[in-house]
C-alpha cells in the first residue's frame, strides 16, 4: 500500500474530514507558492477547524427547526409599525440577554413574521457564540429536564 494510500486511511480514521478532502490541492499550491512545512500544515489545520465550525453552526440551525436562511434584513418592519426594528438588531447583535438566561416572546397574529424574527435572532446569536458554550447550554437544559421528569415520577 502506497503512502497515500496510509494516508488517507490515517485521516479518515482520525475524522479528519477536510484535511482528507483539501491536503493534495492545498499540497500542490503550497510546492507552487514555496510554503515552508509548517505554514501548509498551519493552513490545513486552519481549514479543518473553518470547516467545522461551519458544519456545526449548520447542525445548530438545523436542530432548531426554525426557517432557514432568514435574517433581520430581509424582514418588511413596515409591516409591523408597532415592532422596533432596532430593538431585534440588538437581541441578534448581543448575547447578553442569552448569557443572563433571559427569553424573547413573539406575539401576534398569523402571517405577521414571528417564525422568521425568531430565526433571524437564532441565526445572530449563533454566529457570536462559541459552540462548545451553546452544547453546554443544550447538556444543562437536557439535565434540568430530565431531572423536573424525575423529580415527577
Amino acid at each position: 500500500m502506497s503512502n497515500i494510500h496510509h494516508l488517507e486511511r490515517s485521516l479518515r480514521k482520525l475524522r479528519l474530514t477536510r484535511v482528507g478532502a483539501e491536503w493534495h490541492a492545498l499540497e500542490k499550491r503550497a510546492l507552487a507558492e514555496g510554503w515552508t512545512l509548517s505554514r501548509y500544515l498551519l493552513t490545513l489545520c486552519n481549514e479543518e477547524l473553518l470547516w467545522r465550525e461551519s458544519e456545526k453552526l449548520r447542525r445548530y440551525k438545523k436542530e432548531a427547526r426554525l426557517p432557514v436562511a432568514k435574517t433581520l434584513n430581509e424582514y418588511d418592519f413596515s409591516q409591523v409599525p408597532e415592532l422596533n426594528g432596532a430593538q431585534f438588531r440588538q437581541l441578534c447583535e448581543t448575547t447578553d440577554w442569552v448569557d443572563a438566561g433571559e427569553n424573547v416572546l413573539l406575539f401576534g397574529a398569523s402571517g405577521l413574521g414571528k417564525s422568521h424574527l425568531a430565526a433571524a435572532i437564532v441565526d445572530g446569536v449563533v454566529a457570536q457564540v462559541p459552540g462548545p458554550v451553546l452544547q453546554r447550554r443544550r447538556v444543562a437544559a437536557g439535565a434540568a429536564q430530565s431531572q423536573s421528569a424525575a423529580e415527577t415520577e
